[in-house]
């Protein structure tokens, strides 16, 4: 059966008729198509077909003289060759790598470099968004290389030298639909980190600066870290809280992102180890469905140095995650979290898709991906979510 079957190639300017002209010419050949791949990249139009002239009393020379009215009448490039076999693998191990960022020469020499040294093949490569942003999805096959977490960091490597944002994940992942997505508030969502805010207006900034710079990279125990500096912020004043929430800046595109999300029907929340004084304020401004953060204690109207109720530390957001995924009725493979600091590897670790953004080291080794842009808004393209003006 070798023997009998040949790869026809063809391409040329896109029009209506292409498909059906070449399906055409070699059914009234009797001849059986056994594998087809045809696509429009850019007003350009190309075809692969594997045809099996077995079930045709018809043989090669036949067949080129039926296709070739077809190259003259459409200007197609058609090319026939027999049949070798290559590269087939029924055991495929597949991931999605995504890539964006400014345009330039040589992303994906750079890129399919890095493959080739980790003995990653390359299945599809295609462009999901181009404008602001370019986007670049390649699927890949991992199967013959054990060197994953080395690949991952190599990855994140190149993504902080060029500034390329990249995500690896397992390509199962994407059968799954996403319908929710949580992000960190502090230096995620909004530009700040609140408890150093509120330190500047109690006058202990430096002191709290430098613990929350600890604990966000990891050496501090999160609720040590985080009592300590709370005891420092005893005596401010509701009135004080409120006026920060007005002076906190939204990270660039999160506004944009949030509400394009909530278009396509997603839920989006906020869990924060930061206080729900703050995060109360954005579920009204960004109508957010879901909500958790720490609560500052307030007597008489003002702080006490103290955490009221349960802290949430990276363990809990990870626990939470869970419990959203129970209340939504879905599986923790169709949430999408991003955050920055240790205090949300779990949060990560424990959801489908795990974006680190602008990240502390330790966080790296808990997502699928990295987002080094000051710009949130291309979390989309990592979601498999194309552009639709592409």
């Amino acid at each position: 059966m070798g023997n009998s079957l040949y790869v026809i190639s063809a391409t040329g300017k896109d029009k209506p008729g292409l498909v059906f002209s070449i399906a055409n010419s070699i059914a009234k050949l009797k001849i059986n198509i056994v594998d087809i791949e045809a696509k429009a990249v850019r007003g350009y139009f190309l075809t692969f077909l594997v045809v099996d002239l077995a079930t045709s009393t018809c043989g090669y020379e036949e067949m080129t003289k039926a296709l070739k009215p077809l190259d003259e009448h459409f200007d197609l490039g058609i090319h026939i060759s027999p049949y070798e076999a290559g590269r087939r693998k029924t055991n495929k191990t597949l991931m999605r790598l995504t890539v964006m960022g400014a345009d330039r020469p040589g992303i994906v020499a750079s890129l399919t470099k890095i493959f080739t040294q980790h003995s990653v093949n390359v299945e599809k490569i295609k462009m999901i968004a181009r404008g602001n942003y370019i986007a670049i999805e390649i699927l890949t096959d991992i199967s013959d290389t054990s060197e994953i977490p080395t690949l991952r960091k190599t990855l994140y490597q190149f993504s902080e030298n060029t500034g390329l944002d990249v995500s690896l994940s397992d390509n199962s992942s994407f059968k799954k639909e996403k319908k929710v997505v949580i992000f960190d508030c502090d230096s995620t969502i909004i530009k700040e980190e609140i408890i150093d805010e509120l330190a500047k207006a109690a006058g202990a900034d430096k002191y709290v600066k430098e613990i929350t710079d600890r604990a966000m990279r990891g050496e501090l125990d999160f609720k040590a870290a985080l009592l300590e500096r709370v005891k420092l912020l005893k005596g401010l004043s509701e009135d004080q809280l409120m006026t920060l929430t007005k002076s906190v800046h939204l990270t660039p595109g999160a506004d944009e992102l949030i509400t394009s999300l909530h278009s396509m029907g997603y839920k989006v929340g906020v869990i924060s180890g930061g206080f729900s004084f703050f995060t109360d304020y954005l579920k009204k401004a960004l109508k957010l469905d879901y909500v958790f953060a720490n609560e500052l204690e307030i007597k008489n109207g003002v702080t006490t140095g103290k955490i009221k109720g349960e802290i949430i530390d990276a363990e809990r957001k990870g626990e939470i995650v869970k419990e959203i995924a129970k209340t939504e009725n879905i599986s923790t493979d169709q949430i999408v979290a991003v955050g920055d600091g240790a205090n949300d590897r779990f949060m990560l670790k424990n959801v489908g898709l795990g974006i680190a953004f602008c990240p502390k080291a330790i966080l790296k080794e808990y997502s699928h991906g990295m987002i080094t842009k000051k710009n949130i808004s291309g979390l989309r393209y990592f979601m498999g979510i194309p552009d639709a003006k592409l």
